[in-house]
């Protein structure tokens, strides 16, 4: 019986220690959420510092296992329903632009700032200020009625350009060679691994894309400068926003000012005393406190967001994988209320295997007579351009990369590296010739390497009748413009591959016609699962920024992270792939 008792009272103990413990966490969760309701100030500035990713939907973004990072990534619909809002709100005086550097595509970047430009014309003031800006920070800020540097700032306006790394060199001082196979001349994807140089091709298409994409990029500064074409080529040609005084002579900038100044520009503005703190709000904050409506209509649009990298698989966050994907239009044909379907392509593509899956589905879709028209953002390339093919209507962006209809394999052989630079030696018996075909340890035969290339080339000739079909054009046709070729938006129109260029929003409106609606709302897919941690580790967090962030923080170091993961995904590959050659990204 005294043990019974012991036991008894050490788990009572136990449990009431437990219930302390939770009161404790919710307690922290508690306030956390308090702290994040409650009425916006008077008289406040939204201040929208927009230098980190921006998914197409919020949180979807790639997070590594066990991550108990709490930033919120506030998607692009949010981001620009946001500041319409914020046009309307009238405890919001103003919004101050503090962007130095930014991990936006130019499409994403081109939507922002045509909501910002919306938003002036409510009334209300924008004004940047930055110590220095890069070239995509500083289309955001011609937005601003006004552009404030730092004295000793700079803008770092030098034009467009891509810096590819090849791996050849380091995979033959390591022993390993990639057994290639691919069709299209232009498909490059697989260059940094067979070669040490871009080939001609491939330097042409980028050269093309890229300079189509700076006139996009150029017709804005332009515009809301109020420079001309050729000034603006002399400013970049001879880097004129080397230094502020510089910039102001090319009117690139409005005035230099410090922080203090530009402080006591923005009191007078706001017409508060100059011994009182400007009330500042951030975009993560406004969006808590704000509630944006979805509407009530019964009657559903359908936006399914399909963007990063397409995989097999791998059933994570900001990529697009079979599995949830599956699950996301079963969900979409079981539900009576959602009568059209927005795909919003954001990738440069990935497994051919998961496209033609996705593909499918959209042809589902069609057969119930459920409308669905593709709006296409920064990439919507090779496998993403599989899976827009055969939609009702395609819409991309003037800086939309697509195309790059083509296909590769790539097969990693390590024979060199294991048995000269390692030791290790192999022998086999088989049962059939090809019983050991695709070893990473052997070199592939002729017989071997004919069937490879034979599969890959059958692929090919799927995805160019595929892209046929959905666009009303012959086989001989789309082969003429694809061969794995790059090409902008705006160039795809003449070509057949797209049929108008706008944004999300005009392909919500296009759906709703097609689907004969005059009311609706817009539900979202995936759903993103909230980390569980979350509000935990950010009632104990440290007002100090993370290591990840101070080793990650600047443009550079988050260029090369991201060099190591495009790696990193090639090697995890698994099965032919229709893939963009590389990733753009515009400081």
């Amino acid at each position: 019986m005294k043990q019974f008792f012991k036991f008894f009272t050490a788990s009572c103990l136990g449990t009431i220690a437990a219930l302390a413990l939770l009161i404790l966490i919710f307690s922290g969760i508690g306030g956390i959420m308090a702290s994040q309701s409650g009425d916006i100030s008077s008289n406040c500035i939204l201040e929208l510092d927009l230098s980190k990713a921006i998914p197409e939907k919020s949180n979807n973004v790639t997070r590594e296992q066990y991550d108990f990072d709490t930033e919120e990534y506030p998607g692009l619909r949010t981001i620009k329903r946001t500041l319409a809002h914020a046009a309307t709100d009238s405890k919001i005086k103003g919004i101050v632009l503090r962007t130095q550097s930014t991990q936006i595509g130019q499409v994403t970047l081109h939507e922002i700032v045509q909501s910002l430009e919306s938003f002036k014309e409510s009334g209300k003031f924008i004004y940047a200020y930055e110590d220095f800006y890069t070239q995509s920070a500083y289309l955001l800020a011609t937005t601003a009625d006004s552009i404030f540097l730092n004295p000793n700032g700079m803008i770092d306006l030098k034009g467009f350009g891509t810096l590819i790394p090849f791996f050849k060199p380091l995979m033959d001082k390591l022993g390993v060679k990639f057994d290639i196979y691919y069709a299209g001349k232009f498909k490059s994807a697989t260059e940094p691994y067979r070669r040490t140089s871009m080939s001609e091709p491939n330097k042409q298409q980028t050269k093309q894309f890229l300079g189509e994409m700076f006139d996009e990029f150029g017709a804005v500064i332009q515009r809301n400068r109020n420079i001309s074409a050729a000034d603006l080529n002399n400013i970049v040609s001879n880097y004129k926003g080397q230094n502020g005084k510089s910039c102001l002579e090319n009117k690139l900038v409005d005035e230099l000012l410090y922080h203090n100044d530009f402080s006591a520009f923005l009191k007078d503005k706001v017409d508060i005393k100059k011994s009182k703190k400007l009330k500042f709000i951030e975009l993560e904050d406004y969006i808590n406190k704000i509630a944006l409506s979805s509407g009530t209509s019964k009657n559903k649009i359908a936006i399914i967001n399909a963007e990063g990298t397409i995989t097999y698989g791998t059933n994570a966050s900001g990529e697009t994988d079979n599995q949830r994907f599956l699950k996301v239009f079963d969900k979409i044909k079981r539900s009576k209320d959602i009568k059209a379907v927005v795909m919003r392509v954001n990738s440069p593509g990935g497994s051919a295997l998961t496209s033609d899956i996705l593909w499918n589905e959209i042809e589902e879709l069609k057969a119930d007579s459920i409308p669905v028209i593709t709006s296409m953002g920064n990439y919507a390339a090779s496998g993403g351009y599989y899976i827009a093919c055969n939609s009702d209507t395609i819409i991309a962006a003037p800086s939309t990369l697509t195309g790059s209809i083509g296909v590769f394999s790539m097969i990693p052989n390590f024979k060199k590296l294991m048995t000269e630079k390692v030791g290790i030696a192999f022998d086999t018996v088989k049962t059939h010739d090809l019983a050991l075909a695709t070893s990473l340890v052997y070199d592939p035969s002729s017989r071997e390497n004919t069937i490879m290339q034979n599969s890959t080339d059958n692929l090919y000739a799927q995805f160019l009748q595929r892209v046929a079909d959905g666009r009303g054009m012959t086989v001989e046709e789309v082969d003429a413009v694809a061969q794995g070729r790059v090409w902008t938006g705006k160039k795809a129109i003449e070509l057949g591959l797209v049929d108008e260029l706008g944004d999300l929003d005009d392909a919500i409106a296009m759906a709703a016609r097609m689907a004969d609606l005059d009311e609706y709302r817009v539900v979202e897919y995936p759903t993103i699962k909230e980390n569980p941690f979350k509000d935990i580790m950010k009632a104990f967090e440290d007002s100090s920024a993370s290591l990840q962030h101070k080793v990650w923080g600047t443009t550079k170091t988050r260029a090369l992270y991201k060099t190591a993961k495009e790696l990193e995904s090639l090697m995890q590959m698994e099965g032919p792939m229709a893939r963009m050659p590389y990733m753009i990204q515009v400081d």
